[in-house]
């Protein structure tokens, strides 16, 4: 069986890895880009997935929840949370599925022409077999417009990297600062990446920080129920699946374990919506109702609770999906 992959990021990347291992695996990747991504994920991924640890930029143990001149540290219980360098780290993951059998091209997907992908490789369009196709490429998926499939929800958000360098992550849930989500400061070896929701917003955090850059924006999932995630015998998986966390918009993760899930239910024959479902609808359901109580005024109330330990570690638990059946 032929299976192609478009887009080679954690999601497409992994999903090759593992489908490789029994079918013809096509992988396909615009090109070897940095991701505007903070970097940030669960450690504990490197031991699930087999991923390597030389990978990680910096371990960290704590974070910091800011708001209205409150500035409250959150035990992570161990060093939960790794910090990433993503063009090295999704360059990886591509390099461990082509160890496992697939075929590498850096191009891109533009079109269905009689059944097949066509693909434009160094400016020569080529068409590419496939008996599934699966679509990793991101939260503008092109194999979702092609398909007039309904785009997957998003936020635009704005970014950069400044040389102050700070020792963990930050969350700034100020509305000035954050918009209707958060800010962030995020440790980038000897950098920091800031980021938040909107022009406006970031102008205000840059402000704070008092530094002076221009922002760069991207658009992140705002995961929704609903998303058609399957067509025929093309699957989405990844942002172009809108699988990133609500409130906290963790992407790597999610990604890199729904690929897990679409893999094992090609391999086995099984409904992946319902795989998915199983695994992470109750974690992704329970965070999106956090994220709506976040945009409320009942966010005062949620960052005050958050001053209780008990508070702190209930967060924390829900986080590493010990809330929950199975992460």
């Amino acid at each position: 069986m032929k299976i192609l992959v478009i887009g080679g990021g954690p999601a497409g990347a992994t999903a090759a890895r593992l489908l490789a291992k029994k079918f013809d695996v096509t992988l396909i990747q615009d090109k070897n880009w940095d991701k505007p991504c903070g970097g940030g994920t669960k450690t504990k991924i490197f031991d699930e997935m087999d991923i390597p640890k030389n990978l990680i930029k910096h371990k960290l143990s704590y974070v910091y929840m800011c708001y209205k001149k409150e500035k409250i540290k959150i035990d992570l219980k161990g060093e939960n949370l790794s910090i990433v360098l993503r063009k090295e780290f999704d360059k990886t993951l591509r390099d461990l599925a082509v160890k496992n059998g697939a075929k590498l091209y850096y191009g891109k997907f533009k079109k269905f022409e009689d059944k097949k992908a066509l693909i434009e490789i160094n400016k020569e369009k080529l068409l590419f077999d496939y008996d599934i196709l699966i679509g990793a490429d991101g939260v503008n998926s092109t194999v979702r417009k092609v398909l007039n499939l309904p785009p997957v929800p998003k936020t635009i958000t704005h970014y950069a990297r400044i040389d102050k360098k700070t020792d963990t992550c930050k969350f700034y849930f100020d509305e000035e600062l954050g918009g209707k989500y958060y800010a962030w400061e995020f440790p980038h070896v000897n950098k920091t990446h800031i980021g938040s929701v909107d022009k406006n917003s970031f102008n205000n955090f840059c402000k704070y920080l008092n530094v002076n850059v221009k922002a760069k924006g991207y658009f992140i999932p705002t995961w929704e129920e609903g998303i058609i995630i399957k067509k025929d015998n093309i699957f989405f998986v990844g942002d172009a699946a809108g699988q990133v966390m609500p409130m906290s918009f963790e992407g790597i993760y999610y990604a890199v374990h729904s690929a897990e899930i679409l893999a094992n239910s090609i391999i086995y024959n099984l409904d992946y919506e319902k795989e998915w479902n199983k695994r992470f609808y109750k974690q992704f359901k329970f965070m999106k109702l956090i994220e709506r109580i976040n945009q409320t005024k009942l966010k005062n109330l949620m960052i005050k609770l958050h001053k209780l330990k008990k508070m702190r570690n209930f967060s924390v638990s829900l986080w590493l999906g010990k809330k929950f059946k199975k992460d």
